[in-house]
């Protein structure tokens, strides 16, 4: 993260670990539609634990990503978790802030960010800062958020309560729960050339009913993270909480459950 001192999951260590199997479960979404092929380095910034780090270096060997985040906590994460690519010196960590890099102008081949826009106070500075750093003609690979699309059938009132309780809070915090419909134009006013906007869907449905499973019960655990966020801003009756499990277990139990998420996706361009 970086600028995220209101960051609505917390920093603990189950946290960490959450969003390693985060980033395993969703690569196949989050990395559809990014080429890094033929790229040097790779800047990453809000890098957090390094979860999608150790992917990215997965897929494409020949990367150096030089990783950012303004978290002690989740740097001590990462070089555990990238201990091994640390000392080959194929990742490097540094300690910034998302909005000040302290790289040259136009030092990284290509930019990734990931889950993080939603999190700051200025995704615009965010992405100006990977504009410069990045060079030009360079691309910038972004996925953020888009909550207002959460659909679960057969209907749950109370999940719906707590997930706008969990959107609220955010938005307390200086978060925005809907930042990916805002990719296109974040873009555009820091300079970048847009390729392409797409919304892209997470889907469960009868067609597939251990994927549909899969997926209900990751975003019941990304739900429960925010529980001691939500908790401490006071945005959700305590009372209520184990109703919301409950639903849950109605929703996956449902044979014509439903689980439909949509996340957004950038590519961009520096300008030349």
């Amino acid at each position: 993260m970086s600028d995220a001192s209101g960051y609505i999951h917390g920093y603990t260590d189950e946290e960490a670990q959450r969003l390693i199997d985060q980033a395993e479960f969703l690569a196949p979404f989050v990395f559809d539609g990014v080429e890094l092929d033929g790229v040097g380095t790779l800047l990453e910034v809000g890098m957090g634990v390094g979860a999608e780090t150790r992917l990215l270096r997965r897929r494409w060997p020949q990367l150096r990503v030089v990783g950012c985040d303004i978290s002690d906590g989740q740097l001590a994460h990462a070089r555990r978790i990238l201990a091994a690519d640390v000392a080959a010196g194929a990742v490097e960590l540094i300690r910034a802030s998302a909005t000040a890099v302290p790289l040259p102008d136009d030092s990284a081949d290509a930019g990734f960010v990931c889950w993080l826009l939603e999190h700051v106070s200025d995704p615009a500075a965010v992405l100006r800062e990977c504009a410069r750093v990045v060079e030009p003609g360079g691309r910038i690979f972004v996925t953020e958020v888009y909550n207002h699309s959460l659909t679960v059938e057969p209907a749950q009132p109370i999940l719906d309560r707590f997930w706008a309780a969990i959107n609220s809070t955010q938005r307390l915090g200086g978060g925005h729960p809907n930042i990916g419909a805002r990719l296109g134009e974040l873009a555009a006013g820091a300079g970048l050339e847009i390729v392409s906007h797409r919304f892209v869907p997470v889907l469960g449905d009868a067609r597939d009913p251990a994927g549909r499973t899969a997926k209900l019960r990751y975003f019941r655990t990304l739900m429960m993270s925010a529980v001691p966020q939500v908790r401490a801003a006071h945005m959700f009756d305590e009372r209520d909480l184990a109703s919301v499990w409950t639903a849950w277990d109605a929703a996956e139990a449902a044979p014509d459950a439903l689980f439909c998420y949509t996340m957004c996706k950038l590519e961009a361009r520096v300008a030349r």
